[in-house]
């Protein structure tokens, strides 16, 4: 029997937004309007989700260094052994870069003539392209999950990069080491 004809539904629920920094759970939304977290649990999972998101961008970042290093360490020449005896130990001289490193980005010889060091092919370098905006769309979603100012999502990418880096830079060769491949394995 309707009386009236009045709707009694309940109201939406509308979703917490705030640019301040705010410790909301439930009622908060995500990236998009469907993203409504109404239960403890779906913030749990939410924060789950946005911590394992840091850890994949932290393995795809390791996943794109050795897929660069497989490309160089398949075109590099192997260095004999001899090189440099004086410690007793064999082991390679690896070469000189160029002696202003700052002059030479700045001369652009690098762009037009690329015959300067190891070179990706044409389908090595679609991959690695591939693989950069993968990365880099990957770290503009993570910057806008920090600017909705809840600490609880702040924490979880946190958490999140510090596991990613702890688990995928281990045992990675440290940044200005000269990888020369010799014919002993050093």
């Amino acid at each position: 029997m309707d009386m009236g004809g009045h709707n009694h539904a309940a109201p939406a629920k509308t979703c917490k937004i705030s640019m301040l920094w705010n410790w909301y759970t439930i009622d908060s939304c995500f990236l998009a309007r469907s993203w409504h977290v109404s239960t403890k649990a779906q913030f749990a999972g939410s924060c789950i989700g946005v911590f394992l998101l840091c850890v994949v961008g932290q393995w795809l970042h390791r996943f794109s260094q050795e897929y660069d290093a497989a490309i160089v360490r398949r075109n590099q020449p192997i260095v004999d052994c001899a090189c440099d005896d004086s410690d007793g130990g064999k082991t390679a001289i690896p070469v000189a870069g160029p002696s202003n490193p700052l002059l030479y980005a700045f001369s652009h010889n690098w762009f037009a003539n690329p015959a300067a060091g190891v070179v990706a092919s044409p389908m090595e370098h679609l991959v690695r392209s591939f693989l950069f905006v993968v990365e880099w769309g990957l770290a503009y979603l993570i910057m806008l999950f920090f600017m909705y100012y809840n600490g609880y999502i702040i924490i979880s990418c946190l958490l999140g990069a510090f596991v990613g880096k702890l688990i995928f830079a281990y045992r990675q060769p440290l940044a200005g080491q000269n990888a020369v491949v010799t014919a002993c394995g050093h």
